[in-house]
């Protein structure tokens, strides 16, 4: 009957029997749990045992594994005990090839550069030839010995000399051509062998080679499971949300799928894994920062301490009672602390305590080359609410927007969006980070059938006062919306009242204005909303404006800080 191995620890100062049989073990990766920093892998070994001790070397692991991390349990036919797990890192050379193939291109490389001097030489001798042939061909057609006559030359055999020479020299031009893009390729073959041959030499790198003693009772088959953490793999989440208006204006339907881009930069290559991807973030913080005390101080005085504590840093002792005095820094301040401002497979969600783990279906090949691959994890029709959005002081255009609350059991984690409306590509967003039941919204671009505009109908600037004159500053615009849908549509309209930090500078809204439906919108001081249920084809009017009351010699500026 198969009983589990007892859980490994990592000591390393068990010694194992002189007599203790060694085995060189065969592990493969069996199964990957990605975080979105860092991977979990776990291979299996099968091992034949007999009875007595033993040791089971896994060579050539990673050198990046993390040694705290390993963990060794497995199953047998036999009852065995697992003494100790040892692991240490070594830097090995690769012979990436042996000595016959670096001969070879070696020997290559050579041929080719014979070949490149031999065009050399036929490209000087050709253009020899054609100098002589140039040559001659200046020469008179006459003989020019003293006392020789002249012997003539016929048309005809001139014509026959000029053909001749001029075919040789095109043949030695074509001669002189071909062997030059011979050169040319002569160079690149030989810069590429260049190229092969440093991939050829030996490369240092590092392995991890896990040791573990055992003892067995009885001979039998053992299946080995080792567990490590590896760094340079991740997951990141993307999305897709698809918002269907169209089909049932009544009740717009949201499609959220999820997905997630997986990498790994390792020195394995994971083929036909168990794919899972879990939230937790292993890497991160594991506790909340820790607060000092926070000191408020006059600058003056904190001037004076600096000055103070420069000026003891600085002086010179000139005995060791000088040196002493200087030096003793138990009355000096603390020190100030610095700070930094198809249909496709989906996955089975599960939650696992406080990470939520996603087990893709089917088995997945990743290779360590920076390939991302892209799984889906699951997709979910949520219902929406639609309204449109404008804030016509900065853009005069409407947004449409949805408005869901996710549904299921496994959060979000923070990701961009790409969003569809009605089938067609609108853009990218970003998703936070959101837990199930949380309400969010999503921009789904700009609505052609609700009209917004901003128009500014006064700005008037007077003075106030008979013994203190105050100077008061009047703004107000009209604001109109028009709703051309064939039905109602919520509309939320947003603008802002700046708001003063001193008391003797007072901001208020005009008389007229149309009262807004909520201010601090999202606790953000001044910003101003207004919301209605606009029906179609009817306009809707707002007012806006407000008063600046300062004293005559205050200067102010109406900006964002």
């Amino acid at each position: 009957m198969k009983q589990a191995f007892i859980a490994a620890v990592l000591a390393t100062t068990f010694l194992t029997p002189v007599a203790a049989a060694e085995y060189q073990a065969e592990s493969s990766i069996d199964a990957v749990t990605v975080f979105p920093r860092g991977a979990e892998v776990t291979r299996l070994a099968r091992v034949e045992l007999e009875d007595g001790d033993h040791t089971l070397t896994l060579d050539s692991l990673p050198g990046s594994i993390d040694p705290e991390s390993i963990r060794v349990e497995g199953v047998s036919s036999g009852q065995i005990e697992i003494a100790s797990v040892d692991s240490k890192t070594v830097h090995v050379t690769d012979e990436a090839a042996t000595a016959e193939e670096r001969k070879r291109v070696e020997d290559r490389i050579e041929a080719l550069h014979d070949e490149r001097a031999a065009l050399d030489q036929l490209i000087a001798d050709a253009t020899y030839q054609r100098k002589l042939l140039q040559e001659l061909a200046s020469k008179p057609f006459s003989i020019q010995s003293p006392g020789d006559s002249p012997v003539p030359v016929s048309s005809t055999e001139f014509g026959n000399m000029f053909d001749m020479v001029s075919a040789r020299l095109l043949a030695l031009s074509k001669t002189v051509l071909e062997a030059n893009v011979r050169k040319r390729g002569i160079d690149k073959d030989i810069g590429q062998l260049h190229n092969a041959l440093s991939e050829l030499a030996p490369k240092q790198r590092i392995k991890t080679v896990i040791t573990v003693h055992l003892s067995s009772d009885a001979a039998g088959e053992g299946l080995l499971k080792l567990r490590y953490k590896i760094a340079d793999a991740g997951w990141q989440p993307y999305y897709e949300a698809r918002l269907d208006s169209a089909s049932d204006a009544d009740q717009p339907s949201l499609t959220l799928v999820r997905r997630a881009e997986v990498t790994q930069h390792t020195t394995e290559t994971w083929d036909d894994v168990k794919l899972t991807l879990s939230t937790a973030r292993p890497t991160g913080s594991t506790a909340a920062p820790e607060l000092l005390p926070e000191i408020i101080s006059l600058i003056e005085e904190q001037r004076k301490r600096d000055r103070d504590l420069n000026g003891l840093y600085s002086m010179q002792p000139k005995s060791e009672d000088d040196a002493a005095e200087v030096y003793d820094t138990a009355a000096l301040p603390p020190p100030q602390r610095k700070e930094f401002a198809a249909k496709m497979l989906e996955a089975e969600a599960i939650m696992a305590g406080f990470q939520a783990l996603y087990t893709i279906q089917g088995r997945v090949s990743i290779d360590n080359a920076g390939t991302a691959k892209k799984v889906r994890i699951s997709s979910s029709d949520i219902s929406a609410e639609l309204a449109v959005q404008s804030v016509p002081k900065l853009d005069p255009h409407a947004y449409l927007t949805a408005n869901f609350t996710l549904d299921g059991e496994t959060p979000l984690l923070r990701g961009r969006v790409m969003l569809f409306r009605d089938g067609v590509y609108m853009g990218n967003g970003v998703l936070p980070m959101l837990a199930p039941g949380e309400d969010h919204m999503l921009g789904f671009g700009i609505d052609d059938l609700v009209k917004v505009k901003r128009v500014e109908v006064k700005n008037h600037t007077s003075e106030t006062g008979l013994i203190t004159t105050e100077k008061v500053q009047e703004r107000s615009w009209a604001i109109t919306v028009e709703n051309l849908h064939d039905t109602a549509m919520p509309v939320i309209i947003y603008d802002q009242l700046p708001y003063s930090m001193h008391e003797d500078i007072e901001v208020e809204l005009l008389p007229g204005s149309t009262r807004p439906g909520e201010r601090d919108v999202d606790n953000k001081r001044g910003v101003l909303s207004w919301s209605y249920d606009a029906q179609p084809n009817k306009e809707i009017a707002i007012t806006f404006g407000y008063r600046i009351t300062r004293p005559e010699d205050a200067n102010v500026r109406v900006g964002w800080n």
